[in-house]
Order: structure tokens, then sequence, then C-alpha cells
């Protein structure tokens, strides 16, 4: 009780140190057994750092001037997070996770904090589901898949209807 008053009491510090920029709104990604997922966060330019947490408020991948630091990450997510540097430079600051598990499921923060002493936050929900669920929904036709025949049926009656008006003139 004591530690979780000690990180409530920072994290007040911290707010209240610290002016919250902006919130977005919250995306929720979906992620198998086993599989894995992306956990997007795009920002603004000029940021110093970023740290991913979980919903117990654990550090789960931190960025700090463009450079990995893994010393206060979480142990459960320890060689099962990378994030993309290549794309640091355009904002985007988001995670994979590996090796997905039930516990793995929930709200995830992304913390982007700013040179003028601004955060900026998003929230990502991460719902896992068991491969069997993959397999079932791998059953259901895709609406792209739909879209792409329905065009092409579309086509090939417009020519028939084209070449029948045609032959009877």
């Amino acid at each position: 009780n004591e530690q979780l008053f000690v990180e409530h009491t920072f994290i007040f510090y911290f707010f209240h140190n610290f002016s919250l920029f902006s919130v977005s709104l919250q995306e929720t990604v979906e992620g198998f057994i086993g599989g894995s997922a992306v956990l997007n966060c795009s920002s603004i330019q000029d940021i110093t750092q970023v740290r991913w947490r979980n919903k117990y408020d654990k550090i789960v991948y931190e960025i700090i001037n463009g450079q990995v630091s893994v010393e206060e990450q979480d142990q459960q997510y320890k060689n099962r997070v990378e994030s993309f540097p290549e794309e640091y430079l355009r904002g985007d600051f988001s995670i994979k996770l590996y090796n997905l598990q039930h516990t793995d499921a929930g709200l995830y923060g992304c913390y982007s904090f700013m040179k003028k002493e601004s955060v900026v936050f998003r929230s990502v929900e991460l719902l896992i589901k068991e491969k069997s669920e993959r397999l079932n929904g791998g059953t259901k036709p895709r609406p792209d898949v739909i879209m792409i025949i329905s065009v092409l049926c579309i086509g090939i009656i417009f020519s028939l209807v084209v070449s029948s008006f045609n032959s009877h003139n």
C-alpha cells in the first residue's frame, strides 16, 4: 500500500508540474494468444521521451532522446517488445508486443513528453483472443473481397448488356 501511495503521489506531482497537452481518443487493437500486436502512438515533433505503461502502471517500453531504455521495464515485457526507430523522426512511437498472453489484455498508455514540459497521452486497448477464434473468424467473408467480387460481377453484366445492345443494332 505504501508503494501504491508513493506511485500515485508521484503521478499527481508529475501531472501537477507538467501541463497535459492533449489526450487522444482510445484505439482498440485485437491480438491472438502467441501472436503479436502493434500498439499505435503518433505524436508531434520535439519529443524528448516516450513511456508506454500498462493498466497496472508498469513500464512496458521507454524511449529517451531517441534511444530505447529497458532499465525500468517490467519483467513480463522483457524481450517481448520492440519499436520502430526509423519512424521516430516522423513522430511514430508505436510498439509491437510479441508472444501475446491473456495477461497482456487491457489498456495501455503512451505518454509523449515534449521539450516544453507538456505531455501528449494516447490510450490503446488490447483485446486478446484464442487462436480458435481466429480460425472461426477466418471463415467469414472479408468485406474487401466481397467488394472486389461485386465490382467484377457488375463489370461482367455491364459488358454483356453492352455487347447484347451492340449486336441488336
